[in-house]
């Protein structure tokens, strides 16, 4: 049996980014709406064009997710289930979620509609897979931190599909476990529900008073690993980009369709550096990074001194002229007509090039740069205008509602005349068959000019206008016979159009059975006073029992870290002591759990233990072990918690989607970088404080709030409904 081929999975903010997509050779492509999608901002599709683009796609064998990969909150479900049940019946391939309430209930009503756990899902292990899949996943998209080996493992287990991202922006936090865009933006920025501010792109001072931008990561580029990810078993090689322009989607789509055709073909490929310069022209932060394939690449992971492109060094300032808007550069590379351009001096100086001249010695003159500029600058082209125009005759007069077809789908066709007999013709397009005759005409025997093969060949691979081209085609013609050629032509145009109306609706499915309304299911949480300790050493000099005394509490909890639980015996008069796994335990963490489980089961069951993601629970439930559903699982509505009630835990946290400011201070960001200083300061002078984990390979942010005040804490305790958290980093 042929092993099937890794798909290309790429952006679609719009129309024209779709287009480019499946022009280019993608093989799948995902796209979000007006409703419950993470880039809420794109250009993103109505309904009619997603159903549209559905179609388009589908003639040719184009697969389409669509995006709702944001937390949604128990007043919005039924709006949410609404919405899948439309894209249920109009075809979509499957859903892209976050939301495992959501999740629970599109597989209640849907059950046959396949669902893609978003990166959002924060799942980098085999038993968060193992997990979802069992939840009811059909495809994971893994967190983006993960190396080649760990992702081989994986992948080679064959849980279920894998899908790995191999270009475009990337995240310093863990996906899913962000709250700093959200509290820095009074809580309407929140990127798990679609308006990620981006502040890991603003400059911070570090503790030293050193300007720069600490957590903005180049972009990731993977072209050189493909293969590798493809004979690993990973399913989907996914491009980041849905706020990108079209022609960004058609250069890096083109490039690694290019390149994983090629690995296919003989095995190996050599990038070469034309194209290796097409990606960064298009769009590259510094340069680009393979991320955390080869490892943790430690500070060469950052964008360095500017967090946006940065386009392609091309020369210097030789000199500004004095008294115009023009400059001399000294190139190293060519400029032409219609680049923009930028010139690093003091303040950013730029615009595009609409004066040209050539100054000999490979200097040019340059207009209209308005900004001072000094010798010696370095100038770089932002933007190709010959590219730009390339690339866009790649894609232009396509898509949905476009007559020109770049892309054609292969089609098999027989063609049978026997005298006496209607002439008959077949479409084969993979388990896909049309058959169409002309019963006004019966095939004669010629007394003069009989048909030639040639002139119908001729006659069927007239498919101009369609999106299908003959790949092979059969014919079985009687000796001497005659057709009228128009007939010939009448059977292919129908033919073609039967195939064409029949792949647009493919995957088209009944209306899906929903209720009228839909209640929250109740819950019920424990009220109860408890400290999350992020590094064990704090816990044993923490003074716990004076904010017990203050609150008037004489039971309390301590949340403290596993390794730290196993390794110390750990008491505190009224304290039920409880270790917790983190939200992210890759790493260190997560080898000590493979090697110790059991070992470390029956030391937490009578306390049970806290676990901040899908990876590890399974086991340990199975271990008959009380497990506690910790805030990495972004439990935010009520099917959520409920959802985690019958995997038989015990949500003691929902999301910290859900805290506010004045809840206390909370984590901010979890990371694999570890950055160069301890404390942060944005622009406003907010400070915040980098704790690591308890195994030393995770930075957390934090708030560096002082500790809050006590009455602070009691207005927290009177008004709280559940588990009343202290985060103490």
């Amino acid at each position: 049996m042929e092993k099937k081929k890794t798909e290309l999975l790429a952006p679609a903010g719009g129309i024209r980014q779709l287009t480019a997509a499946v022009e280019n050779g993608a093989d799948a492509v995902y796209l979000g709406g007006p409703l419950f999608n993470a880039r809420i901002n794109a250009d993103n599709f109505t309904e009619e064009e997603i159903r549209d683009s559905i179609q388009y796609a589908h003639l040719r064998n184009v697969k389409v997710y669509i995006t709702l990969n944001t937390l949604v909150a128990d007043q919005e479900m039924l709006s949410a289930l609404r919405y899948a049940a439309k894209l249920y019946e109009i075809g979509a391939d499957a859903l892209i979620l976050q939301d495992l309430g959501l999740a629970s209930q599109i597989l209640r009503f849907m059950p046959d509609f396949p669902l893609h756990l978003s990166t959002q899902g924060s799942v980098y292990n085999l038993s968060g897979v193992e997990m979802a899949e069992y939840i009811g996943f059909s495809r994971v998209v893994l967190a983006r931190e993960l190396s080649l080996e760990e992702i081989s493992r994986i992948a080679g287990a064959g849980i279920c599909d894998i899908e790995i991202f191999v270009h475009g922006a990337l995240c310093m936090c863990y996906s899913g476990q962000c709250q700093m865009s959200r509290l820095l933006g009074d809580g309407k920025r929140s990127g798990n529900r679609g308006l990620c501010a981006q502040p890991c792109r603003l400059p911070y001072k570090d503790e030293h008073g050193r300007t720069s931008y600490a957590l903005s990561p180049k972009d990731l580029c993977a072209v050189d690993h493909i293969g590798k990810l493809a004979d690993a078993g990973v399913a989907s090689l996914k491009i980041e980009g849905r706020m990108k322009f079209p022609e960004y989607v058609a250069a890096v789509v083109g490039i690694y369709r290019k390149y994983l055709d090629l690995h296919y073909a003989q095995g190996s490929y050599q990038v070469t550096d034309e194209d290796r310069q097409t990606l960064a022209q298009i769009f590259n932060r510094g340069g680009f990074t393979p991320g955390y394939l080869l490892g943790n690449p430690g500070k060469s992971i950052l964008s360095g001194e500017l967090p946006k492109h940065q386009g392609v060094y091309v020369g210097k300032v030789s000199q500004p002229v004095k008294g115009k808007n023009l400059v001399d550069v000294q190139l190293e590379q060519d400029l032409e007509l219609g680049d923009g351009v930028e010139i690093r001096s003091q303040k950013l100086a730029g615009n595009m090039v609409t004066y040209l001249a050539d100054q000999g010695n490979g200097t040019v003159r340059i207009g209209d740069i308005k900004t001072p500029v000094e010798k010696g600058d370095a100038v770089y082209r932002l933007t190709s205008g010959s590219l730009m125009k390339k690339l866009r005759q790649s894609y232009e007069e396509g898509g949905p509602y476009g007559a020109k077809h770049r892309r054609t789908v292969p089609v098999d066709m027989r063609l049978e005349i026997e005298v006496g007999k209607s002439p008959v013709l077949t479409v084969l397009e993979g388990q896909t068959a049309i058959t169409v005759t002309d019963s006004k005409i019966l095939a004669e025997r010629a007394q003069k000019r009989p048909l030639d093969r040639d002139r119908a060949e001729r006659q069927m691979r007239k498919t101009g206008g369609t999106p299908f081209r003959v790949r092979r085609l059969e014919m079985d013609l009687a000796e001497r016979c005659c057709v009228p050629v128009s007939s010939l032509n009448d059977l292919r145009r129908r033919a073609l159009r039967q195939m064409a109306e029949k792949k647009r609706h493919m995957g088209m499915r009944p209306k899906a059975e929903l209720p009228k309304t839909l209640e929250p299911p109740g819950f019920n949480m424990e009220k109860r006073l408890a400290f999350y300790f992020y590094q064990g050493e704090v816990f044993e000099t923490w003074d716990v029992q004076k904010i017990m005394e203050e609150l008037d509490v004489t039971q309390a909890r301590a949340y403290v870290p596993i390794r730290f639980f196993m390794e110390n015996s750990l008491k505190r008069s009224g304290v039920e002591i409880v270790p917790y796994i983190l939200n992210v335990s890759k790493g260190r963490l997560d080898d000590y759990i493979e090697k110790n489980l059991d070992r470390i089961a029956e030391a937490v069951r009578e306390c049970g233990i806290a676990i901040g993601s899908l990876g590890w629970a399974a086991e340990f439930l199975a271990r008959g072990v009380k497990v506690y559903a910790d805030y990495g699982l972004n439990l935010y509505n009520s099917w959520a918690m409920t959802w985690a009630i019958e995997q038989g835990m015990l949500p003691v946290s929902m999301s910290h989607e859900l805290w506010q400011a004045d809840d206390g201070m909370i984590p901010l960001m979890i990371s694999e970088h570890q950055l160069e200083t301890k404390i942060l300061t944005d622009r406003k002078n907010q400070t915040y404080k980098i704790v690591y984990n308890h195994e030393q390979d995770k930075s957390m942010i934090f708030m560096n709030h002082m500790r809050e005040p006590i009455q602070t804490l009691k207005a927290r305790w009177e008004n709280s409904q559940q588990e009343m958290r202290i985060y103490v980093p």
